[in-house]
């Protein structure tokens, strides 16, 4: 191992959401930083984020007149969440998001002209708060790039690429004085190199592309391949090993469904169903592995849905319907149409599945035939007598006309729900609540779970990574 005398103010490991605006907001103070990733390029998981955001009282709320505050933004998240949502990390994020949309605002980011709503995917906010751009992820990482190369020409900033950190550097008291890294991440071919400084930034993100620790973490397979690959839990390792703790336990939840590729387990996403009652009323019904109905199909919360679907074997459900429903029902899977759900089920691609009997389509979806038989009975029984035993209420036309289909949709998660478990100054803490000197964590590295407790607060992945990183370089970092 080479050593180097490289000694900076302040190393920020993860060039992403929250790492580059610590890195700029701290070059602004007049701060030396040293900023390194395991990939090839800035931007971390903007490069494949949604991008939504969400803040109380921005100018751009205020411009259309709209009434809003950190206080109802907080009560929003906490009963979405039902209470379990970390009051102090959530409160500090909405507290602060407002100044951070302004800033993103300011740098040339443009929301959509629509915007803010109160929510399309996820539980509504109570008031229209949540934002994003034309271009997702890729909006925000295109206005961070230039106060960011910027401070790296200023020579504030000290970018090293393709350099994964391997472990931290600690003193005999614990406090936390610099990083070992490996300056070639792709081959591991060069020596590691040590680097010091006052204090460690950790925001290299979560672990959804660590197999092993997504298992531990979620007591399932990953069944999504759709992470940043270099998301891989160095965040917890390193946190962890330098005696910080976790985070967010509780605060596991994946969308309700999307159909994949492939029967791999992970697999890519194909496309996705639109199971949203306020975009389209469901004609079809949901079955589960045991070839069972296990929630109204026109249930109406978000977060309701997200919750039934967690508690299914392999947190699968199969949509099944018949030929005339197929024929009649607006699409049920954006830019695919009827024809094209009936080439793939009578073709066998993988997830479609076609069949002249209930039996036999239970047969080729892998789901007991009698189990299913009787399913479909049930629900045409309710549907004729208006009286569905799961309190539907939206039944337009029974399950009777041969050929029948099922689509095969898996549940799955994009972001970490466990993370680093921090103070109000962002701080990692041990078990007894004291601050482990010289170390601090911000983005995902925190986990989704703090901030969001067991539900999905849309924009509350993306704006506290950012405000987080904007508030450690801007007044948390000490000087």
């Amino acid at each position: 191992m080479s050593s180097s005398n490289s000694s900076f103010d302040l190393i920020v490991i993860g060039a992403g959401t929250a790492g580059l605006p610590a890195a700029i907001f701290a070059a602004e103070r007049g701060a030396s930083i040293l900023l390194l990733d395991a990939a090839p390029e800035i931007g971390g998981t903007l490069h494949l984020s949604s991008g939504q955001m969400s803040a109380a009282g921005t100018r751009l709320q205020k411009k259309k007149g709209i009434e809003d505050s950190p206080a109802l933004h907080l009560n929003d998240i906490m009963r979405i969440s039902k209470g379990t949502a970390d009051p102090m990390l959530a409160g500090l994020a909405v507290n602060n998001a407002a100044d951070t949309l302004d800033w993103l605002e300011d740098i040339g980011f443009a929301p959509l002209p629509a915007h803010p709503v109160k929510g399309l995917f996820h539980e509504p906010y109570t008031v229209e708060r949540y934002v994003w751009g034309e271009r997702m992820g890729k909006s925000i990482l295109a206005v961070l790039r230039a106060p960011f190369e910027a401070a790296v020409e200023s020579g504030a900033v000290t970018l090293k690429l393709n350099t994964r950190v391997s472990s931290l550097v600690q003193s005999e008291d614990g406090t936390v004085t610099g990083v070992v890294a490996c300056t070639d991440a792709d081959t591991g071919s060069e020596p590691e190199e040590t680097f010091s400084a006052k204090a460690v930034l950790i925001a290299a993100g979560g672990y959804m592309a660590n197999r092993d620790m997504y298992k531990l973490y979620a007591d399932h397979p990953c069944y999504g391949d759709h992470s940043y690959p270099f998301n891989v839990g160095d965040a917890l390792t390193l946190g962890l090993s330098a005696g910080g703790i976790t985070q967010g336990e509780n605060g596991y939840l994946t969308s309700f469904g999307s159909i994949m590729r492939s029967y791999d387990v992970p697999s890519k996403v194909r496309c996705a169903q639109t199971h949203w009652p306020h975009i389209r009323m469901p004609w079809e019904i949901y079955v589960n592995g045991h070839g069972q109905r296990f929630m109204r199909e026109d249930e109406p919360s978000v977060d309701v849905r997200e919750h039934v679907i967690q508690v299914q074997p392999d947190l699968r459900h199969w949509i099944v319907f018949d030929a005339t429903t197929l024929a009649q029902a607006p699409d049920l899977i954006p830019d695919f149409s009827a024809d094209q759900i009936k080439a793939a089920a009578e073709n066998d691609e993988p997830m479609f599945y076609a069949a002249d009997s209930i039996a036999t389509l239970a047969n080729k979806a892998g789901l007991p035939s009698k189990a299913l038989m009787q399913t479909v009975a049930d629900y045409n029984a309710g549907q004729a007598n208006g009286k569905d035993f799961l309190g539907r209420k939206y039944m337009p036309r029974h399950i009777a006309d041969a050929p029948f289909y099922a689509i095969r949709a898996q549940a799955t998660t994009v972001s970490s729900h466990v993370g680093l478990a921090v103070n109000a100054e962002l701080q990692v803490v041990r078990d007894d609540a004291s601050a482990v000197p010289g170390l601090y964590a911000a983005g995902e590295a925190l986990g989704r779970g703090a901030i969001m407790g067991s539900g999905i607060s849309g924009g509350m992945l993306v704006t506290p990574a950012l405000t987080f990183g904007r508030l450690f370089g801007q007044s948390l970092l000490p000087l």
